[in-house]
């Protein structure tokens, strides 16, 4: 495997997708909360992930309370690491999400570069 400083974009997508699929195996070994969406059948179609998306929305309200939004209270400091941390628990529940939902690197990026130039699309005629 080639050292950090040597991989690719791609490499790197690559590889957050197979360290996300080995801390997966191994929650399904242990005894904990998350270990428990992946032991037992699904209690409706989408359990996981109705679970998994439920838990990336919470770490986005995580992610929120870092900032100033509230506009009625004092500003306080905003921590850039406490914001970094949050978007690393963001990515990793949105890299498990795209293992359920059958994406892999490769057609997650084809995936959103037609989003993407979609996106583009729509904006340029006033979406």
């Amino acid at each position: 495997m080639p050292r950090k400083s040597q991989l690719s974009e791609e490499d790197k997508l690559e590889l957050l997708f197979r360290k996300q699929l080995k801390l997966t195996r191994q929650m399904r070994n242990m005894e904990n909360k998350m270990s428990s969406i992946y032991k037992r059948k699904e209690i409706f179609r989408g359990y996981r992930i109705f679970m998994l998306s439920s838990a990336l929305i919470h770490e986005v309200i995580e992610l929120q309370r870092e900032t100033n939004w509230k506009w009625w209270k004092h500003e306080s400091n905003m921590s850039i690491e406490n914001c970094q941390q949050e978007l690393i628990d963001i990515w990793h529940f949105v890299i498990q999400l795209s293992i359920e939902l059958k994406l892999n690197p490769t057609n997650l990026v084809e995936k959103y570069t037609l989003k993407h130039i979609e996106n583009i699309s729509r904006q340029k005629r006033g979406y």
